[in-house]
């Protein structure tokens, strides 16, 4: 196996993981600012009217984004198999 198809085996796997996480990550970050927000403004400072809705909401767009993940791991797949025919010959 070749030092490039190395790096290119890495950057994929890492831009896999990136994507996979983006969706989960990126609505746990706004509902976060939402409700420290709401918590600012009307001065309440309980811990579970910050946790309840980020996990309530993410994992809505966790089952949301299933079909999604499904294809991206699929690609992954796909080209892992055909970066393996390469090393091979």
């Amino acid at each position: 196996m070749s030092e490039g198809l190395l790096i290119e085996l890495m950057y994929l796997s890492i831009e896999t993981a990136a994507l996979m996480c983006a969706p989960v990550i990126v609505t746990i970050l706004i509902v976060g600012i939402v409700s420290q927000i709401i918590q600012t403004v009307t001065q309440l400072k309980d811990q579970a009217l910050s946790f309840v809705p980020k996990v309530f909401i993410a994992g809505i767009v966790f089952a949301f984004s299933i079909p999604w993940y499904i294809e991206l791991i699929q690609k992954y797949t796909e080209i892992i198999f055909s970066m393996i025919e390469k090393a091979a010959l």
